[in-house]
């Protein structure tokens, strides 16, 4: 097995591990949240600028669980390629559509990273349907996002859901728009219980049998 292999493999099963939670509640009597809440702040080398006093960890379900362990490889791939934490684009993908490739919003927004057409178009993707082009559209415009706003999370996540011109717009703030200040810190709110899931010293769960790393 490749080192690149063997990494999706661990964040696959990490996921799957996370979507066990859930279910182990009655033996431990603690919650999946529950059991973030009690452990660090973040791992080393997790997002820049992570600002932990705006966001609490998200419950991340036995369903979007399992649907992030489907797309693992393309997450981690991605990351690894634009140097964006994996966490971040988990967030969004959790908030954006939690994990339904199929996902359209009442904008007009497609896919797992809800992309705007013009937005697909900026960054290649041709079918924002397709999970492999769409994550790798998202996690480009998230990198372009993060160069432009010299590696602020918040004003990142503030330019994927406002456009970054309105961020510019309002004095290099988060825009006073409902929505926008509802979203970042949710999609922090998932980016940390994703910080968390994978910085767990225990020894990696195997992967349920039958799980295709696609």
């Amino acid at each position: 097995m490749t080192q690149k292999v063997q990494k999706n493999t661990i964040l696959a099963a990490h996921f799957h591990h996370a979507a066990r939670q859930p279910k182990e509640t009655k033996k431990t009597g603690r919650s999946f949240t529950e059991e973030l809440k009690n452990e660090g702040q973040h791992s080393p080398g997790g997002l820049p600028h992570f600002p932990h006093h705006r966001a609490k960890p998200q419950n991340i379900t036995m369903g979007q669980a399992q649907k992030l362990a489907r797309y693992a490889p393309v997450i981690q791939d991605c990351a690894r390629r634009h140097n964006v934490p994996v966490e971040l684009i988990c967030g969004v993908i959790l908030q954006e559509s939690g994990g339904n490739p199929r996902s359209v919003s009442s904008a007009g927004a497609k896919g797992l990273m809800q992309l705007m057409p013009e937005t697909a178009k900026r960054f290649g993707v041709t079918n924002s349907f397709n999970p492999i082009q769409n994550i790798e559209g998202g996690t480009r415009y998230l990198r372009f996002l993060l160069d432009r706003f010299n590696g602020n999370v918040e004003l990142t996540l503030a330019g994927y859901n406002a456009g970054e011109k309105n961020v510019e717009k309002y004095g290099m703030q988060i825009p006073p728009f409902r929505e926008t200040q509802n979203y970042v810190p949710s999609v922090l709110g998932y980016a940390l219980a994703m910080i968390q899931i994978l910085s767990r010293k225990e020894p990696t769960p195997p992967l349920p049998i039958g799980t295709k790393l696609a």
